[in-house]
């Protein structure tokens, strides 16, 4: 055992009987760093990734690898989704040194934490490009010990660059306000994948934000035909191949090849949030029951299997399954087969018989499966084969869909699964349940809306009790504070939850109606502005105060969208949203020049900047209120007719119950309104075209 045994992290947990004498992150292992002048190794990682699995069982676990880095470093192991810009600066450093980064990050850095060698995995024996884990401890060892000088060199020049960030002084000419999304999609046509959707080359990942961007400008008529057939055949590709989880819902971390096909298996809770929200605007486009069906199995999915007792979600299932990647998520093509012939066996009472015994090679090559396989081992990635689509998308053929997935997922569930890690984290969860919100206001079926309400309910409370600290200070008022996740009592402020949080206040406000949601909005913005942009005006990572030492630097925060999208980019957005909400155009106005400042980056590289595109495309005179009744939410006919309000509008209640009237604003003036619902609705309504 080492010093990792009373942890509550599953990662830090998945090591405490490794021989690697592992410290958690705190002072007292940096204090012994100092004290015994060792260099430190900084081994970064979570618990549901495959490729940090991997190097445990190849290096941690190895008494002889174990015995080195013992007798040469302090050794801490870190979980990520704890320590998120601890991770951020060391990923920072990785890319100076080797161009990527990635998971299992292993830092090596002077007792002060300042990196001198950072890289990913390291295999135990030297293959490809990648010496041997064993291998790279030595020179390390040997620098630190025999070279210091030049160590301190490096780490000087390294740490001035980190904090300096990437400088590219290019500008992007364009006319007016920001260039128009057709503009933008057209820039970036040379990199798109005309045959399996998607920019670029494998690995593959979702960029929500991005394709979210994509739906919104498209619902706005701002998007050429052919740029928009692009955007949807993406997502059909992305939501007909393994990369989704068409078996019990929900949305692998990325592909691994270019067809969308081959998943890194594990699921995050950030991406189904990210999922549900392309998804529910994504249906206002494309209404096929693809796209319901895997709005109704995700929402099925997390409240199944990844909510708590406690009422907020997991963050986390892992990519193996008894020690093998993907083997839960994968059938053989005898498996397959035998639940096909068997399936007359399996009719609830009233039940159509489909006559899937007779369809098994019509079936299979519907989902894919072949005696080969498509993945390792023989096995089959289940997804649907868009070459079939005109027999698929049929009444019977989607009565088929559905029977098989419902046969495959009973098959599941007698598998041992993989492992859930049961941490929560405030940011995720904050934004789970703004991507509900989507759901509620942009599906258009009302059993799904129900059925999102419903989870959103128990997260709601859920959230406030796990998440929002309650204190009182010296003068004995009442303060609060979040709380990062469910495995730390006390933690640092991270900008993520603070603007995830605000988010979250202002959705939960235009669904529900309720002042103290708009109250919290407000408050939240405040209190950003004024804890997280420093003297410069630079938004950082982490409270410019934390209430305890920190001896990392605190980063400037990214307008590019990383594992999710970026908290800096959402942060411009709710401002501009704010302002017209309050009628305050200086409300947020510390954020004035990063609006100017990142139009240029978020041009260079739009793809990886989708939460920046939603801040920027539109103007200010876009924006409206539109300000009604609280009482209409509980109208049916206005419920069904809010899908319409993409974000630039924003919902506004007044509570007197006497009042019937609405009207329409900008920051400046009210350009309609009117006395009734119906009015509302028939004054907005386009006319019909004449035959």
């Amino acid at each position: 055992m080492n010093r990792l045994t009373n942890e509550k992290s599953a990662y830090l947990q998945q090591h405490a009987q490794n021989p690697v004498h592992w410290w958690p992150y705190c002072q007292e292992a940096l204090d012994e760093a100092k004290k015994q002048n060792k260099p430190i190794f900084i081994s970064i990682g979570y618990s549901s990734c495959h490729w940090c699995h991997v190097m445990a069982e190849e290096s941690f676990q190895d008494e002889q690898t174990a015995q080195m880095l013992n007798e040469s470093f302090i050794c801490i192991k870190i979980d990520k989704e704890e320590y998120p810009d601890i991770d951020q600066y060391y990923q920072a450093a990785c890319q100076m040194f080797i161009q990527t980064g990635g998971w299992p990050l292993s830092a090596f850095t002077l007792p002060d934490m300042r990196p001198y060698f950072v890289g990913t995995y390291f295999p135990l024996q030297p293959r490809e490009n990648l010496n041997s884990f064993k291998e790279v401890i030595q020179e390390l060892k040997r620098a630190y010990t025999e070279e210091r000088d030049k160590v301190e060199e490096n780490v000087k020049r390294v740490t001035e660059a980190i904090e300096k960030g990437v400088q590219d002084d290019r500008k992007v000419e364009f006319q007016g306000h920001f260039p128009a999304p057709s503009s933008i999609l057209e820039a970036i046509d040379q990199f798109a994948d005309k045959k399996n959707g998607g920019y670029g080359q494998p690995p593959k990942f979702p960029q929500f934000s991005f394709y979210e961007w994509a739906c919104e400008q498209m619902l706005e008529g701002m998007v050429d035909k052919k740029f928009g057939e692009h955007i949807v055949q993406t997502l059909e590709q992305m939501f007909t191949g393994g990369v989704f989880d068409q078996v019990r819902g929900g949305i692998h971390r990325y592909s691994t090849d270019e067809k969308w096909m081959i998943p890194h298996f594990e699921k995050m809770l950030y991406d189904q949030a990210g999922l549900l929200r392309v998804l529910s605007k994504l249906s206002l486009l494309y209404p096929s029951p693809l796209f319901y069906d895997h709005l109704v199995n995700t929402l099925n999915y997390l409240e199944k299997e990844m909510l708590s007792e406690n009422g907020y979600l997991f963050s986390a299932q892992d990519a193996d399954s008894e020690g093998v990647e993907g083997l839960y998520f994968t059938y053989t093509c005898e498996e397959f087969e035998d639940l096909l012939t068997s399936s007359k066996n399996q009719l609830s009472e009233g039940e159509e018989d489909l006559g899937l015994e007779d369809k098994v090679e019509q079936i299979k090559s519907w989902f894919q499966v072949t005696e080969k396989g498509n993945f390792e081992r023989g096995l089959n990635i289940i997804g649907l084969n868009l070459d079939k689509k005109e027999e698929i998308f049929t009444e019977q053929g989607w009565k088929i869909v559905r029977k098989v997935r419902q046969l495959l997922l009973e098959e599941r569930k007698r598998r041992i699964p993989p492992a859930t890690d049961n941490k929560g984290v405030a940011s995720w969860n904050f934004m789970l349940i703004s991507s509900l919100v989507d759901v509620m206001q942009f599906c258009r079926i009302e059993s799904i809306r129900h059925q999102a309400s419903g989870l959103f309910n128990k997260l709601l409370e859920g959230n406030y009790k796990t998440f929002i600290l309650q204190r009182t200070d010296e003068n004995e008022q009442k303060q609060s504070s979040l709380r990062h996740t469910t495995t730390q009592e006390i933690s640092i402020p991270y900008l993520e939850d603070y603007v995830t949080f605000a988010d979250m206040q202002l959705r939960v406000y235009e669904i529900t109606g309720n002042p103290n949601f708009k109250d919290n909005f407000k408050e939240s913005l405040n209190l950003i502005t004024q804890k997280f942009i420093d003297t410069e005006g630079k938004v950082r990572t982490r409270a410019i105060e934390t209430p305890m030492p920190v001896p990392y630097p605190n980063q400037v925060a990214s307008f590019f969208d990383a594992s999710f999208r970026s908290s800096v980019a959402s942060l411009v957005g709710l401002v501009r949203r704010a302002r017209v909400l309050f009628k305050d155009e200086n409300l947020g106005k510390e954020i004035n020049f990063l609006i100017e400042e990142f139009k240029n980056s978020t041009l260079k590289n739009p793809i990886a900047s989708g939460e920046a595109l939603r801040a920027l495309t539109y103007p200010d005179q876009a924006y409206r209120t539109i300000n009604i009744p609280r009482k209409w939410l509980t109208e049916p006919k206005f419920l069904d007719f809010i899908p319409y309000f993409l974000p630039r509008f924003i919902l506004n209640y007044h509570e007197d119950e006497t009042r019937e009237d609405w009207e329409i604003c900008s920051i400046a003036t009210c350009e309609m309104n009117g006395k009734t619902l119906d009015e509302f609705i028939k004054t907005l309504t386009p006319p019909k075209p004449k035959e």
